[in-house]
């Protein structure tokens, strides 16, 4: 705006109203607003409340003269550079005029005054004030303009931060303590960190009632001292973790403080979930190394028996009862070495879920008395003693009786490897509503507190004991555990203490009350079947020619072939009932010979089995895909062969 446009105020000081009229006559079109005062005191006064382009102040006044005057609003730090201008008459005019400009006056003017000298001096005065004026406003404007884009530029970065941050003002109660305090400003990631909406203007105490004392301390230390704090700390009502930088706004005494922050709690768990994986994998880490070392142990414990056995088998040909005995230590270390190979390869199963159950209706009292038998001898050689408790009527259940009677042969076997020997070992089966609850307590060495729960994780032994664990890869407990997962139920495991024994106990569901015809399928009495010819195909020399003895001694017509070539021909000229097929053959694979035997005439109906040391899912999914109706992993076991012989036979016979 142009600067004659800003008002400008002159200050007329006269005790005489005639003078003042005067004054007011000559300057009149300057177009100022002239303020009257008849006395030194009103004066200063005005002075006190607005700032004035000029003062004209006469000199001879009653009570406090112009120079006076003039010495006061020099002395003032608003008016000490207001131009001021005497008039005067009578006086001797050189000497007040030494005064007024001692006292620091523009002019001195003596009466009578001429209007025209009077206005043109005043008017200089005004237009110096009114163009300071432009100045001050353009300047203003400027630093207003620069105020607003920096307040801009603020306000985007507080809004486009992805951290939180707050004003907070501190409440403080009649001693002085912060018992509360209020949200002046908040940005709008502050509702992202902490949940609230619209919390300007609230108090912490009505978002969060329960809000810890502690974070009051903090920020009160920070306005205190003005010393800016950067701290982790736990908002226990809130259930968060915060990150916080919190810092005072304004001079000592402010109670404004400024508040950046963080909700760190997702990342503070992925670090404990990470922290607690490594300390798993580490865990794992060194559980698989002991199993590897165990495991070599206890493979390698069979491989000198055999050695040994076969030597003297060699020596001791005309020797029969020296043979048997050979034999029979044989048989067990087979037996052993397979029933190792058999649970690594239901671990395996397990662990990617493709073990297969066949259920069928069962009575748990039958399966217990086939586990009885198959750990009696484990049993027996510890010197324990063996206590059976079980209910009188049936306990059907809907199960795997292959899959049950492996669990109670493993808690079995667990409680004999466990107890010093001559222990006692005892085997109870009750009923608890639609429950069977099958329990094995042992008197052995007990399981400390601290390892109850880590004893079904896979590859765990449990440490120490006065008697040393008998072998075995520390999978037995976890075997039992996923298998009795399958079958709906649970297992859990208690001990009074170190060296005081433990019981291990198994829930499983019976099945619903069955009619007697659909209740137990009583054991299928074994009639001999009638004379099958069966075909074994083995690159493995020794595994074909063994299983054909058995064959031939079971009383049917084995055919032996190693190669996929062999197998062809054999099939081409002679009829087969069933098939024992290699998977891995020296000239093709025991998919394509099962494909091609299919093809061929007449064995649309033969029984084909693959024999392979491959037992997952993938690998039965792929032998029926190419044709087999069954599947054996090696080494097959004589009842596994028998049963499958038994179908062949019934199948021929119907």
């Amino acid at each position: 705006m142009p600067h004659n446009n800003f008002p400008a105020h002159i200050l007329l000081v006269d005790d005489q109203p005639a003078n003042l009229l005067a004054l007011e006559a000559a300057l009149g079109s300057l177009g100022v607003n002239m303020v009257r005062s008849m006395s030194g005191p009103q004066a200063l006064k005005e002075l006190e409340t607005r700032d004035f382009a000029a003062v004209l102040l006469d000199v001879r006044m009653p009570g406090m003269d112009g120079f006076e005057v003039a010495r006061q609003i020099r002395a003032r730090a608003r008016t000490r550079f207001t131009p001021i201008l005497f008039v005067t008459a009578g006086d001797d005019p050189d000497e007040a005029m030494l005064s007024a400009y001692a006292l620091g006056a523009v002019d001195f003017l003596a009466k009578p005054l001429r209007a025209e000298v009077l206005k043109a001096k005043v008017s200089v005065f005004v237009e110096l004030y009114r163009s300071k004026e432009e100045l001050r406003a353009r300047d203003r404007r400027d630093f207003e303009q620069r105020l607003e884009a920096k307040e801009e530029r603020y306000r985007a970065l507080f809004e486009s931060i992805d951290e939180g941050f707050c004003v907070i003002k501190l409440q403080r109660d009649a001693r002085g303590k912060v018992v509360d305090y209020q949200f002046e400003e908040a940005n709008e990631a502050f509702s992202m960190h902490t949940g609230f909406q619209d919390a300007v203007g609230k108090r912490i105490s009505e978002l969060v009632p329960d809000h810890e004392d502690d974070w009051f301390g903090v920020y009160d230390r920070v306005a205190q001292t003005g010393e800016a704090t950067r701290f982790v700390q736990e908002a226990k009502a809130w259930k968060r973790w915060f990150d916080i930088y919190a810092s005072r706004l304004g001079g000592p005494g402010s109670d404004l403080v400024a508040v950046l922050f963080s909700d760190i709690t997702q990342r503070l768990l992925a670090e404990q979930d990470m922290r607690r994986l490594n300390e798993e994998l580490a865990q794992s880490n060194r559980r698989k190394t002991e199993f590897l070392a165990t495991l070599a142990h206890e493979l390698r414990n069979p491989l000198a028996p055999l050695s040994n056995g076969l030597h003297l088998m060699r020596m001791a040909s005309t020797k029969p009862e020296l043979l048997e005995k050979t034999r029979q230590m044989m048989e067990r270390q087979v037996q052993h070495m397979v029933h190792l190979v058999d649970d690594l390869l239901d671990v395996a199963r397990i662990s990617t879920g493709k073990v297969e159950l066949r259920r069928r209706i069962i009575d748990l009292k039958e399966v217990v008395a086939t586990a009885v038998e198959t750990s009696a001898s484990l049993i027996n050689s510890g010197g324990h003693t063996l206590s059976v408790d079980l209910p009188p009527q049936p306990l059907p259940m809907d199960a795997d009786p292959t899959r049950i009677a492996q669990v109670v042969s493993n808690l079995l076997n667990n409680a004999a490897k466990y107890t010093p020997e001559g222990g006692r070992i005892a085997l109870r089966v009750r009923t608890e509503g639609q429950q069977a609850v099958l329990s094995v307590t042992d008197t052995g060495v007990g399981i400390d507190a601290d390892a109850i729960s880590k004893v079904f994780e896979m590859f765990a032994q449990v440490p120490g004991g006065a008697s040393k664990p008998q072998g075995g890869l520390g999978i037995g407990l976890s075997l039992v555990q996923s298998l009795v997962g399958l079958h709906g139920g649970t297992v859990s495991a208690s001990s009074p203490g170190t060296g005081q024994g433990s019981t291990f106990t198994v829930r499983l569901p019976l099945a619903p009350a069955v009619a007697p015809s659909a209740g137990v399928a009583p054991p299928v009495e074994g009639d001999k079947p009638d004379q099958l010819h069966v075909l074994v195909v083995d690159d493995n020399t020794d595994a074909a020619e063994s299983l054909g003895v058995l064959l031939d001694i079971e009383g049917h017509a084995a055919h032996i072939a190693h190669t996929g070539a062999e197998a062809l021909q054999v099939a081409q000229s002679q009829a087969l009932d069933v098939v024992f097929l290699d998977i891995g053959l020296p000239d093709m694979s025991g998919y394509d010979v099962a494909r091609r035997l299919r093809m061929l005439p007449g064995m649309q109906k033969t029984l084909l089995v693959a024999l392979t040391g491959w037992g997952t899912q993938d690998d039965r999914q792929r032998t029926r895909d190419a044709g087999f109706d069954r599947h054996l992993t090696k080494p097959a076991e004589l009842p596994a062969v028998e049963e499958l012989l038994r179908v062949a036979a019934q199948s021929r016979c119907a």
